[in-house]
C-alpha cells in the first residue's frame, strides 16, 4: 500500500502539510504488523519528515477495533444485557465463563497485536530520529505511543485481572504474569514518563494530529489506573491536572454529544475517529456499529438496521425513571413498542415523552432479540452522508469524557482524598447533574457519586461493571436472574493464549 493511501485514511485529523507522496513497500492493509519485512524494507530513514508515519500507523491500529471488543468489555454490567445470537456473550452476561469462548480471545489477541505494533512503531521512530529536524518531536511521538499502549493494557488487565507486560518483544514467553495492581502501577509510571513530552493542550486543538494524545489523555488514563488500585489520592492528583487546565468543559447538549455534533467536542478526552471523507462512495474509515443497532424505519431510505446485540437493562431504565431523568435516559436508551409495554407492565405509568421515535424521526420497531437499544451508539439516519447507508457511518467512538474525570475526582474526595482545588465533591457532581437538568446535591457520599456515574456513563466501555467490581458490590451485579460473585470478577485467560504462553496457566 502506498503512503498517499495511508494518509487518505488519516485525513480527518492530519493537516494537509503531512500528506506526502513518499512510498512504503506495503502491499496489504495498514494494520498489518509493522515488523513485517514488507513494512521495513526500502525505507529511507534519512527523510526526517517521515518520522510521523509509524506514529500514524499506531493510531490506525488503536482506532481499528473489532466490533466484539467494546461489547465484550461492556456486557457484564447491570447496565447492559447481551442480546443477540452469540451464546458466549450471553453466558458471560450471566457470569458463566469458559476459556474457550471466542470473543475474550479476540480481545486479548487484537489488543496484543496493537501493543506489538506500538513497540515496533517506537523502534521505527527511533530510526528516524537522527534525521529529524526536531529531536523533541521524536520524544513526543514516543510518548504518544506509550499512551496508546497504556490504554490497551488498561483494557486487558481490567478484563482478565492481569496480563503480561511486555518489555522486550523477543522475550514474551519468558515474561512473568503481572497482576492487576502491577499492571496499573506500570501504567501510572509510563504516564509519568510520557507526560512531560506530550502537547499540553486539548486534543481537539492539536494542529498536527487532530484529536491525538496529549498531556491530559495521559492524565486520564493514569487516573483510571490509580482508581483500579484504589489509590484515591492518586486519582485526585491526576484528575486535578485535567480539571485545573481549563481545557475541558461539559458539552451543553448531552444528546448531541453522541451524534455528529459531538465529534472532537471539548468534553472528549479520548475518542476513536472515523470518516467518510465527505464522499458518498469509495473509501471510508469506520467502526462497525451494527451490533449496537436494532430494527428501524429510518427517515433516510436504505439506511441499514442493526443486529441487536447490546441492550440497556430494565434495571437501568427503572433506575433512571426513579430519578426523574430525561435527556440522559433519552440519549442512552432507544425504546421499541414492546419495550415501552414492558416498562408499563413492570413500572406502571411512564412519562409521555418516552417514544419509539427519535428526535430526527427514525422509528424503532420491535426486535425479537431485544426491547431496548443503546442510543449512545446509534447515529440518526439523517446524519448519514448521502450515499452512505451503513449503521453509524462517519460516527466517532467516544472513549473517555471529562464528565467521568469529574465524577472520579468527586468519588476520591468522598473516600478521604484531599485536593488543592477549590472544586468540592459537591461541585463536581453538581456540574454533571446540572447538565442533566437535575437539582443540586449537598454532602455527596460515595454512593451518590457511583449512582451519578451509573446515570451518566451507562453503556460506555464497561465503566459500570469496573466500578462495581472495584467496590465489590455483589448485590448490584446480581440482577434480573443473574448471580454475581467476586470470583467471577475477571474472565479466564483464553485457552488459545494459555497454549502459547505457559505462564498464563498458573493464574494470577
Amino acid at each position: 500500500m502506498k503512503v498517499n493511501k495511508i494518509y487518505k485514511y488519516f485525513t480527518p485529523f492530519v493537516i494537509g502539510a503531512l500528506i506526502l507522496t513518499l512510498l512504503f513497500g506495503c502491499e496489504d492493509k495498514l494494520n498489518e504488523p509493522f515488523e513485517d519485512e514488507a513494512f521495513t524494507s526500502d525505507v529511507d530513514y534519512t527523510i526526517g519528515d517521515n518520522m510521523v508515519l509509524p506514529l500514524l500507523g499506531a493510531y490506525y491500529g488503536l482506532y481499528t477495533r473489532s466490533w466484539e471488543e467494546p461489547l465484550t468489555l461492556g456486557i457484564r454490567g447491570d447496565d447492559v444485557n447481551a442480546a443477540g445470537d452469540q451464546v458466549p456473550m450471553q453466558e458471560q452476561d450471566e457470569f458463566k465463563y469458559l476459556a474457550s469462548h471466542w470473543n475474550p480471545n479476540s480481545v486479548w489477541q487484537l489488543h496484543y497485536n496493537d501493543i506489538i505494533n506500538v513497540f515496533t512503531a517506537m523502534e521505527e521512530i527511533e530510526k528516524y530520529r537522527p534525521a529529524a529536524a526536531n529531536d523533541a518531536l521524536a520524544d513526543q511521538y514516543i510518548a504518544e505511543c506509550k499512551v496508546i499502549r497504556a490504554y490497551l493494557y488498561l483494557n486487558i488487565a481490567r478484563t482478565f485481572g492481569g496480563c503480561i507486560v511486555i518489555d522486550e518483544l523477543s522475550n514474551i514467553q519468558a515474561t512473568p504474569l503481572s497482576n492487576l495492581n502491577q499492571v496499573m502501577q506500570y501504567i501510572v509510571d509510563q504516564m509519568d514518563e510520557a507526560i512531560p513530552y506530550l502537547p499540553d493542550t486539548h486534543p481537539n486543538k492539536r494542529s498536527d494530529i487532530k484529536g491525538g494524545m496529549t498531556t491530559y489523555t495521559a492524565y486520564a488514563i493514569q487516573a483510571l489506573a490509580y482508581q483500579e488500585m484504589k489509590d484515591y489520592q492518586g486519582v485526585v492528583s491526576a484528575t486535578s491536572q485535567i480539571i485545573n487546565s481549563g481545557e475541558f468543559e461539559l458539552s451543553d447538549d448531552y444528546y448531541h454529544l453522541f451524534k455528529q455534533a459531538g465529534k472532537l467536542d471539548d468534553e472528549n478526552i479520548l475518542e476513536f475517529q472515523y470518516s467518510d471523507f465527505n464522499q458518498s462512495e469509495g473509501d471510508r474509515f469506520s467502526f462497525l456499529y451494527a451490533p449496537f443497532g436494532t430494527n428501524w424505519t429510518p427517515v433516510v431510505t436504505g439506511a441499514s438496521s442493526g443486529w441487536g446485540f447490546y441492550e440497556p437493562t430494565l434495571k437501568y431504565i427503572k433506575f433512571m425513571l426513579d430519578r426523574g431523568e430525561t435527556v440522559r435516559l433519552e440519549t442512552s436508551v432507544v425504546f421499541t413498542p414492546s419495550g415501552i409495554t414492558e416498562i408499563q407492565d413492570q413500572y406502571g405509568s411512564i412519562p409521555e415523552w418516552i417514544s419509539n421515535v427519535n428526535r430526527e424521526g427514525d422509528i424503532f420497531n420491535d426486535n425479537a432479540r431485544m426491547n431496548f437499544a443503546s442510543g449512545k451508539h446509534i447515529q440518526p439516519s439523517t446524519e448519514l452522508i448521502d450515499g452512505r447507508t451503513s449503521q453509524g457511518s462517519n460516527k466517532n467512538f467516544i472513549v473517555i469524557r471529562y464528565a467521568e474525570m469529574l465524577l472520579m475526582y468527586a468519588e476520591a474526595l468522598t473516600r478521604g482524598a484531599t485536593t488543592s482545588l477549590s472544586l468540592t465533591a459537591d461541585d463536581a457532581v453538581n456540574l454533571v447533574r446540572e447538565r442533566a437538568g437535575l437539582t443540586d446535591l449537598s454532602g455527596v457520599t460515595t454512593k451518590n457519586v457511583l449512582d451519578e456515574k451509573f446515570a451518566e456513563l451507562a453503556m460506555e466501555w464497561g465503566t459500570r461493571y469496573y466500578d462495581m467490581v472495584r467496590t465489590e458490590n455483589v448485590a448490584e451485579l446480581t440482577h434480573e436472574g443473574k448471580t454475581f460473585t467476586m470470583d467471577k470478577a475477571y474472565l479466564p485467560f483464553p485457552a488459545d493464549q494459555v497454549a502459547e504462553l505457559p505462564q498464563l496457566g498458573d493464574g494470577i
